[in-house]
């Protein structure tokens, strides 16, 4: 069984930097700053012998397989470090349709961690992700919006998918939501609202 544990802070101070004085995240604390790393209870004690397992099951298409191994690679436990390895097994997750594989390939796109920094492609695993009700996905968008890093800038947007990562349960999507908010008018807040629960609710429960 897997589980997440926020084990590494990233540096997404490039996207925030794209933001001026009178943009809507001015001094709000960076929230892609932290990245989720799925891994088992003992990938810290993983020997090397277990590579060619996980190699093994990822090849025959299981997903949690693939996750797994990429984050082997991308933690150099268990097997060497190597983020293209790991950008590699994230893609083959990501296009079974793994959303938490998704979030994460796009952060390493963003960063340009095994391959070159693409905020585009970034956003194109963000957004599939976000569409499956990933919260993490959904704050990223929103960001990405709301400072216009790979997308056009566009408040209206950022509220929309800041609004489902809050209510995914996202804590770090809070103050980038109430910036954005502060910045639009009663009738783009009601649309945003309407928009957003009107999402959450085509997809329902997880």
């Amino acid at each position: 069984m897997l589980r997440s544990l926020l084990i590494l802070i990233l540096p997404f101070a490039t996207l925030l930097a794209t933001a001026t004085s009178g943009d809507a995240l001015k001094g709000t604390p960076n929230r892609l700053g932290l990245l989720e790393i799925p891994i088992s209870d003992d990938l810290a004690k993983a020997e090397a012998g277990e590579l060619a397992k996980w190699r093994a099951m990822a090849a025959a298409g299981d997903q949690e397989a693939q996750t797994h191994l990429a984050s082997m690679y991308y933690l150099g436990k268990g097997a060497p470090l190597d983020w293209i390895e790991a950008q590699a097994w994230l893609r083959k997750a990501s296009a079974g349709g793994d959303r938490d594989a998704q979030t994460r390939l796009g952060i390493m796109c963003f960063l340009g961690q095994g391959g070159p920094r693409d905020p585009i492609e970034a956003l194109k695993w963000f957004r599939k992700a976000a569409q499956q009700g990933e919260p993490h996905a959904q704050g990223c968008m929103g960001v990405a919006y709301a400072v216009g890093a790979g997308v056009p800038r566009d408040l209206a947007e950022a509220y929309y998918w800041l609004y489902q990562a809050k209510a995914g349960g996202d804590a770090g999507a809070d103050l980038p939501f109430q910036r954005v908010k502060e910045r639009l008018s009663p009738a783009e807040i009601q649309e945003g609202n309407r928009r957003a629960a009107q999402a959450i609710l085509e997809r329902g429960p997880d």
